[in-house]
């Protein structure tokens, strides 16, 4: 019995919670007191107070809108371009690549080029072809319920682009401006943080038109300069096979990519020997890789079964040896169909080898 009277009174402390403290105190400890202003006493004078953290009085008008949208950034997307710091204006810089060429010309290009894709009205509005003034830009919003959801214009804009060129011609300022704007279904004006954020906005399209000319510049580049290595020809042990000059390791990442693409499946894998146990099934185009439009799929002259490739070094890079299940390697013949079919692979697929 002595021992139950405590336990019961631990029980009912753990029960009554917070109840045991009074509500007061919660009370008091979050309350915050003003500090009364400092008494200066007679023949003293009163030290200054800073006025920069003073909080300006109100305006007179009440306040019935706050707009709680954050301003937009620029976006320096390309890789020759820049954003200056503390900049005021909607403005991005760019400098002369290797992939524009005469800078002023380039961007000229990407403007008009921009327009017609995005059937934009730009036109011309001084002789040195430095300013450019847009058509009506439109802005949609999608309105609706599943289908019936429809894209209803909501306000429109008219834009002015400046091209800032420097005196050396190396670098070109590219700026917008917000001449017009107006909604569709009121004559609310806009406040000028969304003036900003309107200037950005279109700034950050045309920045994103001159990145994508810019990607297509280099994966044209990189593909024209890419050499297919890939020839027939025989490996340390007399039999056909295929040679590359990329070093055994780069030849071996390479191939897991073209194998995950094409149709081949890795069961298993001899990294010490370097060798691949593969089985190939021909793919086949599905219902979705047709409503996308994908590539076409290239067929390997191959009887859909199991097969092993085995590289080795060779003096100017590496020797691919292709086997049946067994380990018997292919003929001349073999080698030299399939070799045409992986050139197409390779080049389709942007593989080094």
């Amino acid at each position: 019995m002595q021992y139950w009277i405590p336990a019961s009174l631990v029980a009912s402390l753990f029960i009554s919670g917070c109840s045991l403290f009074p509500e007061d105190v919660a009370e008091q400890a979050t309350e915050a007191k003003p500090v009364a202003e400092l008494k200066v006493p007679t023949g003293l004078v009163a030290a200054k107070k800073p006025a920069q953290f003073d909080i300006p009085a109100a305006p007179n008008a009440p306040v019935t809108e706050v707009e709680l949208k954050s301003p937009m950034q620029v976006l320096a997307l390309a890789t020759n371009s820049r954003v200056e710091e503390e900049e005021k204006e909607a403005r991005i810089w760019f400098e002369r690549s290797e992939f524009t060429g005469e800078l002023l010309p380039y961007l000229r290009k990407n403007v008009q080029d921009f327009g017609t894709e995005k059937q934009i009205e730009i036109t011309q509005k001084d002789q040195d072809a430095l300013v450019f003034e847009t058509g009506w830009v439109s802005r949609f919003e999608e309105e609706g319920f599943w289908l019936w959801k429809d894209m209803v214009e909501k306000e429109q804009s008219r834009f002015l682009v400046v091209l800032e060129p420097k005196s050396h011609g190396r670098s070109v300022g590219l700026r917008v401006q917000l001449l017009e704007h107006r909604f569709i279904d009121n004559d609310t004006k806009l406040s000028a943080l969304a003036q900003k954020r309107e200037e950005v906005y279109f700034l950050n399209r045309l920045v994103d038109k001159v990145a994508t000319v810019e990607l297509a510049q280099i994966r044209l580049k990189k593909a024209q300069s890419r050499q297919i290595t890939l020839t027939t020809g025989f490996d340390a042990e007399g039999n056909a096979a295929m040679l590359t000059g990329q070093p055994i390791d780069s030849a071996w990442s390479q191939l897991e990519l073209m194998f995950e693409q094409n149709g081949f499946l890795v069961n298993d894998l001899d990294r010490t020997n370097y060798t691949f146990f593969l089985t190939y099934q021909q793919p086949e185009a599905g219902f979705w890789d047709s409503l996308w439009g994908s590539q076409e799929t290239i067929a390997v002259p191959l009887t859909p079964g199991d097969y092993q490739l085995v590289l080795s070094k060779t003096q100017v890079g590496t020797s691919l040896s292709w086997r049946d299940s067994s380990g018997k390697a292919f003929t001349a013949d073999q080698v030299t169909a399939l070799h045409q079919t992986l050139v197409q692979i390779i080049r389709k697929d942007n593989i080094d080898l």
